[in-house]
């Protein structure tokens, strides 16, 4: 059927895409948000694709590819290093370039398997967005501690105006920000009272152990309101799980969520850090059979070499050059992002790679880190 594919920017850093018939009617549809997030302490721009839908009638018949055509070209544009999304299927966006690089974990336990902690009630409630900044400040130095995909964010961002939501900033011996805490109560009427469901914690940052220690604390100080604590988007959080000693009182949920492709090989490996230590990978990529995105910032051997800190990548000119290994490019985004990897024993059973070489320059500049992203997009 004949259609046009309309690109309306309500700012600069969402654009929508809409394919229409040739009477307006909506075809299929997504939109590209471009944000800046951290990768191990260092931001990189990003572009996020969220609200991708087609109506059933006009499905299997190219229009995404075409809309993902235009949001390729889009990030070229803005020399944009990598796309990220949250799939329907893997599958289907595997076709693209994308693959899967980090999770949504959910940790859930009775409040009394907090015991080990004690009660702390002095927490400041933050509730007309007085204490933003400093909720700002103690998030940004926390996805900066060699974290991957968590967005950057702005003071307004936090719902201090939300009712349902309750912020509580935690402060050190010296006054200073060390941590804040998300949660909501879900509960509900009956007879004549009400009747605990879930505390929902649905974000636990903390800068120090001390501070950690505080916030599992004034989690206690709903005992006897609740009794079951779901703690959400703790993917990049380990350390939560790791304070919880009663392991067998923890059920553990881990539902597959974020994938990410590189865009432009060269870009990409020059915008992130790297250790002090010298080093040095090369390695050969491509895109995937009718990809949208761009062969000619992908496709073909890279050498990367580091030193103190940052790299150099150069595009060999041709196929006769050795590699330590070869990966497509939805496998390479996956191993440069750490996802299950620690090493050459792991990563060699990654699906579309060819190892020639243990690469152990490629892995000491990529291990497996936390990574993961709090808000949806």
């Amino acid at each position: 059927m004949s259609h046009t594919i309309q690109i309306q920017s309500s700012d600069q850093n969402h654009v929508r895409y809409h394919a229409v018939t040739e009477g307006d009617a909506y075809m299929s549809g997504g939109t590209l948000i471009f944000r800046t997030l951290h990768f191990a302490g260092k931001e990189i721009p990003c572009g996020a694709i969220g609200g991708v839908g087609t109506e059933p009638e006009y499905r299997r018949g190219g229009l995404v590819r075409e809309i993902f055509t235009e949001m390729a070209a889009e990030c070229a544009r803005r020399e944009i290093p990598v796309t990220i999304l949250h799939p329907f299927s893997f599958a289907y966006y595997r076709s693209f370039g994308f693959e899967r690089v980090a999770d949504h974990r959910v940790l859930e336990f009775p409040i009394t398997a907090l015991n080990f902690v004690p009660r702390y009630p002095d927490l400041i409630h933050c509730t007309d967005g007085t204490h933003n900044t400093e909720l700002a400040a103690i998030y940004s130095t926390f996805a900066a501690d060699h974290r991957h995909l968590m967005f950057k964010r702005e003071p307004a961002h936090f719902p201090t105006g939300d009712p349902k939501k309750k912020v509580y900033l935690s402060r050190d011996e010296k006054g200073r920000p060390d941590g804040y805490i998300i949660l909501e109560i879900e509960n509900y009427f009956s007879v004549n009272r009400m009747v605990s469901v879930n505390l929902h914690v649905h974000e636990l940052i903390a800068l120090t152990d001390e501070a950690m220690t505080k916030l599992f604390g004034f989690i206690r100080m709903f005992e006897g309101e609740m009794e079951t604590v779901k703690m959400e988007n703790t993917a990049m959080i380990p350390e939560v799980e790791l304070r919880l000693r009663h392991y067998m009182h923890t059920g553990i949920t881990i539902l597959p969520d974020i994938m990410a492709r590189i865009n432009d090989v060269k870009l990409f490996f020059e915008s992130i850090p790297y250790p002090a230590e010298a080093g040095s990978f090369t390695f050969k990529t491509a895109e995937p059979p009718r990809s949208p995105w761009s062969g000619n910032q992908t496709n073909g051997i890279w050498r990367v070499t580091y030193r103190d800190g940052s790299a150099t990548v150069e595009k060999l000119p041709d196929d006769t050059h050795d590699y330590d290994f070869a990966a497509d490019i939805s496998a390479l985004t996956q191993l440069v992002f750490g996802y299950d990897s620690y090493g050459y024993a792991t990563a060699r059973h990654t699906d579309n790679t060819e190892w020639h070489t243990q690469a152990p320059d490629f892995f000491r500049a990529f291990p497996r880190r936390p990574a993961g992203i709090f808000e949806h997009f």
